[in-house]
């Protein structure tokens, strides 16, 4: 419908929870390569549960590119916001992907509890490291009913505007960090870092 109807050639699935069903994507994967449909997509996997066939199968159905949930690459932010990962897998996984002849590209997150210019730059430093094809880095935002909201006023200066509480403006400032203005230069650094990087 979407290629036919308005010339979609290329789609992104933005479901974090894409591939976990393992038998839903096989029988998706399986459909898109014996009936090609004349479009691609990206999607995201998790790491740890990224293995070779289910790579090769999103290869052979279309898939262009996939995304992983990496946030930081400070080993306490780790073990505080993204528990059960590790550096190793992740490296791990990216180059698999790579290998398997997709895109890789890293999900990232600035801003988050705990955050210092330190952890900032150690990010920054594993993100060059990895070769990846891509990267977002997301601005931390604290939603309602996410299990930072309750105790959010403790953990730094949070401006609780709805206007710009969208993942684009930075509406928390750690307390590792000195100032909203500060936290939008060390952002803009960064990932200008990336995107100027000869690799």
């Amino acid at each position: 419908y979407l290629r036919d109807k308005f010339g979609a050639r290329h789609i992104n699935i933005y479901d974090d929870l894409f591939t976990a069903n393992r038998k839903r994507i096989v029988e998706l994967c399986d459909k898109l390569s014996r009936h090609p449909l004349g479009v691609n997509f990206n999607c995201a996997v998790r790491v740890g549960y990224t293995d070779d066939d289910l790579l090769s199968m999103l290869k052979d159905a279309g898939c262009l590119m996939v995304s992983l949930g990496i946030e930081s690459a400070d080993p306490q932010m780790l073990s505080r916001h993204k528990s059960g990962v590790s550096l190793d897998d992740v490296s791990d996984t990216v180059r698999r992907i790579q290998k398997a002849g997709l895109r890789a590209k890293g999900l990232f997150m600035m801003g988050l509890p705990g955050e210092t210019e330190e952890s900032i730059r150690r990010t920054s430093d594993f993100i060059i490291s990895l070769g990846l094809d891509d990267m977002n880095m997301a601005k931390f935002t604290p939603f309602p009913g996410a299990p930072l909201w309750a105790n959010i006023q403790e953990e730094g200066e949070f401006n609780e505007d709805w206007r710009l509480m969208n993942c684009l403006n930075f509406v928390f400032v750690p307390k590792g960090i000195s100032s909203r203005a500060r936290l939008d230069q060390l952002y803009n650094e960064h990932v200008k870092r990336f995107y100027s990087d000869p690799g």
